[in-house]
């Protein structure tokens, strides 16, 4: 039996200095209510994901916000022949999560505490890394920590949770800030649960969002003490 994500050792500690919070895909298409690909657990959860963003951004911790869309030119193949399917095509042919639609509005919660600061970006891939500039600007930046929270956990935040450990980045995920909804034979709480186990068992660090928040003010005051009496 393998353990649960919350039983596994610690590899990394949380240094404000070199973590980024990146928050996929936290948009009116999937987030409000009646949306297209609604994700009811991704509303509830919206408390925990603004509260760690309003500290990463009073920490000066660097925040990337992504939003999913898709156009003619700006998809993948694939998934743009299951628009139909999905219920993502619209009468008259246009679909759903189309640029400058609703649908990739950031939910308004979080919109409305985007600063200067924060680079809100655009995807058509599930991985936030796979044909944007993501790690441009983490490297820019100097980050070796990436903090990721979000929907959906076994679609857009686990390919960039993976894509983001196979780019030797330290992975956090946090328990209380990743959602699922139900779909192939299992519910959105039992998608978290399962991922949440194979991310700590393969790929990430999982805590809660009090214990990330908790242990980046612990290893700012170890730094700062240390500057101190290196004087």
């Amino acid at each position: 039996m393998s353990k649960r994500f919350y039983e596994w050792s610690k590899t990394f500690d949380l240094n404000k200095e070199e973590t980024a919070l990146i928050i996929v895909d936290m948009q009116k298409g999937f987030v409000d209510e009646g949306a297209p690909l609604e994700v009811p657990m991704a509303r509830a959860q919206l408390p925990a994901i603004t509260n760690i963003m309003q500290y990463c951004e009073q920490a000066g911790i660097p925040v990337f916000l992504s939003r999913f869309e898709q156009d003619k030119g700006y998809a993948y193949d694939f998934y743009w022949k299951r628009n139909k399917e999905r219920g993502l095509l619209n009468k008259d042919g246009s679909c759903k999560f189309s640029r400058n639609s609703v649908e990739t509005q950031l939910c308004d919660s979080l919109a409305s505490l985007v600063s200067d600061n924060d680079c809100v970006f655009s995807k058509y891939s599930y991985d936030c890394f796979a044909h944007t500039s993501l790690e441009f600007e983490l490297k820019r930046r100097h980050i070796k920590t990436v903090i990721v929270v979000g929907t959906v956990v076994n679609w857009c935040v686990d390919s960039t949770v993976r894509s983001a450990y196979h780019k030797d980045y330290n992975v956090v995920v946090l328990s209380d800030c990743v959602s699922g909804y139900e779909h192939a034979g299992a519910t959105g709480e039992k998608w978290v649960d399962m991922e949440l186990d194979l991310f700590a068992e393969g790929f990430a660090e999982v805590m809660s969002s009090d214990a990330a928040i908790s242990e980046l003010n612990k290893i700012s005051i170890i730094n700062e003490t240390k500057k101190s009496s290196s004087f």
